[in-house]
């Protein structure tokens, strides 16, 4: 969840999904990107967020984990506003650095687009940008 006063932060996720190991972890990054008022800026901030789904939840899970990816706008008090397209570049988070640790830990997560009003263009955007991180 994108406000800071819901369920859905990621220890949150993975404190559920540990309770039981048929669960799969869903990451919305641009819902923690604004749960953390844009603190999703660096790829070692990415790295840090693979790195405990493996510490907690172990590498099986992580190569499976389900993913939700959009740019969301945010307020400066309460977490997300408002979700926009990959074209609305003032809005983070970055698609890039994702799809690198994808590659570079040959994992296979479901990542699901949810750009507002332009999903199925969107996904093929980052479709793109994971292909062009495998080379």
């Amino acid at each position: 969840m994108g406000k800071i006063n819901q369920l859905g932060d990621l220890e949150e996720v993975l404190l559920l999904c540990a309770s039981n190991d048929s669960f799969l972890p869903t990451i919305d990054f641009g819902h923690l990107n604004a749960r953390t008022f844009g603190g999703l800026k660096t790829k070692e901030d990415y790295e840090n967020i693979f790195n405990r789904i493996e510490n907690v939840l172990g590498k099986d899970r992580l190569d499976i984990f389900h993913a939700h990816f959009s740019r969301i706008e945010f307020t400066p008090n309460g977490g997300e506003k408002k979700h926009h397209t990959l074209a609305d570049t003032q809005y983070g988070p970055e698609f890039e650095p994702i799809a690198e640790i994808i590659v570079k830990r040959n994992i296979h997560p479901t990542i699901i687009c949810e750009s507002n009003g332009n999903m199925a263009q969107d996904a093929l955007l980052l479709k793109k940008m994971y292909l062009q991180a495998r080379g």
